[in-house]
């Protein structure tokens, strides 16, 4: 019985960290994301590249969230966000859209949910394996 007393322990604790151990493995796979829109970013000045981040995280009802999205103004005052919103979308005054973070998005998406369950399964294992 004191096997199964360890691993009841072992069970616990990992239940008392899951929250961290998700942040850990979200925010990784978000990173992941982040980098790959960053790279198809329209490269003007560099500006909206450089003010792509990955915002602290959000537990929304038992959800841990993540937002990966722009910050800041241009040197005119502009919304980072605006901006890549029209660069994305395009606008009704004839603008036309020309997508890079969906496509983006699209391209990463396996590998950012592949890494998040790796990174569970390290966190996992390594509460499981502890003496």
């Amino acid at each position: 019985m004191e096997g199964l007393d360890e691993y009841i322990s072992k069970l616990w604790s990992l239940g008392a960290n899951a929250e961290g151990i998700i942040k850990y493995a979200v925010y990784d796979g978000a990173g992941l994301v982040a980098d790959e829109i960053r790279k198809s970013t329209p490269r003007d000045t560099g500006a909206l590249q450089s003010s792509l981040t990955v915002s602290p995280f959000r537990n929304d009802k038992g959800y841990i969230n993540v937002k990966v999205g722009w910050s800041g103004t241009d040197d005119k005052g502009v919304a980072n966000a605006l901006k890549a919103r029209v660069l994305e979308h395009g606008t009704s005054k004839g603008r036309r859209a020309a997508p890079f973070i969906r496509p983006a998005v699209n391209r990463v998406k396996k590998q950012a949910e592949q890494l998040i369950a790796q990174r569970l399964d390290e966190k996992i294992k390594e509460y499981m394996d502890k003496e």
